[in-house]
């Protein structure tokens, strides 16, 4: 089964196209090879879209270059109805006997669930359809793109196939096996989506902004009224307050007086900081477990949960071994995911560049934007230049990033030698972050910036991880440091192509192999997937020059500067 080809689909089912999931979205694995994976947001532009994924199926076959007959095996994220309709079951009896509570919605929900048989795959296609359970794909999406040999894996999210919020798992070459999970009515990630609710922030996308506000608060002062509302016992996680939740039909609806009173007498900063670092707390605890029940070293890690880079950072700190975090570690890792759990085969993953091109920009476009082509330097010289003066530049070029993180394809560069460009950023491209920009950086300056960087940290590698900084990096690049004194970066290799020769550009020029990423894209919009997608962008202000594949414009009021 190593060597078929299967296709990866996170969705709920292609008669029922409207029925919602988070981030959907397809991929495929040839001889143990992931060719292509996308999520749908960036094709329908709607953000988070959760949709029956037919345009990345669509995508992910054509840029394969196969055919839908040639597909051998479906996997498809998410159990049967019948088996998740028991996993509910289970789960609510489970919620019964830890705290006496009763939630008869969710039991008519698990009913209902079990009287559709079937979820249906792609109509076209005839290959047999696997259904992967929720967290057994992203247990399959960590350790089969770890490199390790073996490793204890982790999933912790808001809830998974509507019953269980993470796992434990133990990976040996080609097996995956679960040896523990967590009962989603006392889901960490649910606790820190309910904050998120409160605060007036959209749950399951904006939980970043309660990570940046965090660092700005006392934890002291909250902290054992968090550990009240969701405890981790025994190796089980134990709530009376989370099921709560469950009692309205959506996360719009949710209730959350426990946090409304708090906000009553205290600051939100104070109420981010006692959530943050009880989350690390709990998060911690239950890897720390694991490296323990498995005997392991190395662990690896998925869900969304491990989005929060500062408890990722926290867990760095308690792994003997290495550490790996999947680049696409929420529900749009689970297409990848599936499929992995399926072939049960590593697939290195040293970059996730599984996206389609931008393609190049059309002369209409261009002409209505009012840009033209830089052509007496080499782009990574002349982009390097402008940088240096304070332009800020965009980039959509080559294979688009798999996966939550801008990593230098569609990508906004800017200088990080002044903090007052967080606003200037923040103001052109309409967001409200508490969190200061990202940092992409070579080899070399990693070591100089980042406090106990090692050049084996893949984690730092994709963004999905934060470091202490040195006092060379507070002085040298203020924009990316946060309060707390960390950044999360993209640290390129040495043989990373444009990306390595930008920076090394820059740094004949300034001294500094250090520059400020974040994603190519308007607030509450996806990443920027074509040219088009770009200079629209460009258009609205976002940026002072683009890159579009290998070629850089500035518009035509930029002469002298450039």
């Amino acid at each position: 089964m190593n060597d078929e080809l299967i296709l990866g689909i996170w969705g709920y089912s292609s008669d029922s196209p409207q029925v919602m999931h988070h981030d959907s979205g397809a991929a495929i694995i040839i001889g143990g090879k992931i060719t292509a994976a996308v999520n749908e947001e960036r094709i329908t532009r709607k953000k988070n879209e959760g949709c029956w994924p037919a345009e990345s199926i669509r995508y992910v076959i054509s840029a394969s270059g196969i055919t839908p007959l040639d597909i051998r095996r479906i996997a498809m994220a998410g159990l049967s109805p019948l088996s998740r309709s028991a996993l509910m079951i289970r789960e609510l009896v489970t919620l019964f006997r830890q705290t006496g509570i009763v939630l008869p919605n969710r039991w008519l929900y698990s009913l209902l669930t079990a009287k559709k048989i079937r979820r249906f795959g792609p109509l076209d296609i005839s290959a047999p359809i696997s259904f992967v359970g929720h967290h057994d794909a992203h247990a399959a999406s960590a350790f089969f793109t770890s490199q390790f040999p073996s490793a204890c894996v982790v999933t912790l999210d808001g809830i998974g196939d509507s019953a269980i919020c993470g796992g434990v798992y133990i990976g040996k070459g080609n097996s995956l096996k679960c040896i523990r999970s967590f009962n989603g009515y006392a889901s960490l990630g649910l606790l820190y989506s309910s904050v998120t609710k409160a605060f007036g922030f959209r749950p399951a996308r904006h939980e970043g902004k309660i990570t940046g506000l965090a660092a700005m608060g006392d934890s002291n002062i909250l902290i054992n009224k968090f550990r009240d509302l969701l405890r981790y016992e025994n190796r089980r996680l134990v709530s009376e307050v989370i099921p709560r939740l469950f009692m309205q039909r959506v996360d719009a609806e949710w209730k959350t007086e426990w946090i409304d009173e708090m906000m009553d007498t205290h600051s939100r900063e104070d109420i981010a900081a006692a959530l943050q670092r009880h989350t690390e707390e709990i998060a911690s605890a239950i890897v720390r477990d694991a490296l323990e029940d498995t005997g392991e070293k190395n662990a690896a890690l998925a869900g969304g949960v491990f989005a929060n880079v500062r408890v990722n950072q926290k867990i760095l700190e308690i792994v003997p071994g290495k550490l790996w975090i999947h680049p696409n570690m929420g529900d749009g890792g689970l297409c990848v995911g599936a499929a992995l759990h399926i072939a049960k085969k590593q697939i290195e993953l040293k970059d996730v560049y599984l996206g389609e091109t931008a393609g190049e920009a059309s002369v209409s476009s261009l002409e209505r934007a009012g840009l033209i082509e830089i052509k007496d330097k080499s782009v990574a010289a002349a982009a390097a230049q402008a940088l240096s003066k304070g332009f800020i530049v965009g980039r959509a070029a080559e294979r688009m990033e798999y996966g939550p993180r801008a990593l230098g394809n569609r990508t906004i560069f800017a200088e990080a030698d002044d903090a007052s460009i967080n606003d200037t950023l923040n103001k052109r491209l309409k967001r409200t972050e508490f969190m200061p920009f990202a940092p992409i950086m070579t080899e070399s300056a990693a070591k100089k910036y980042l406090k106990g960087w090692s050049s084996s940290d893949e984690p730092s590698r994709f963004m999905t991880i934060t470091y202490d900084v040195t006092d060379s990096c507070r002085e040298d690049a203020p924009a990316i440091v946060h309060v707390d004194g960390t950044a999360r970066p993209q640290v390129v290799r040495d043989d990373s192509g444009f990306l390595k020769e930008l920076l090394v550009e820059y740094g004949r020029i300034t001294g500094k192999e250090i520059l400020i990423n974040t994603s190519f894209n308007m607030h509450e919009e996806p990443i920027v997937r074509t040219a088009e997608d770009a200079i629209r962008s460009f258009e609205s202000g976002a940026v002072d020059l683009l890159i579009i594949e290998n070629k850089l414009y500035k518009p035509k009021k930029i002469l002298s500067e450039l």
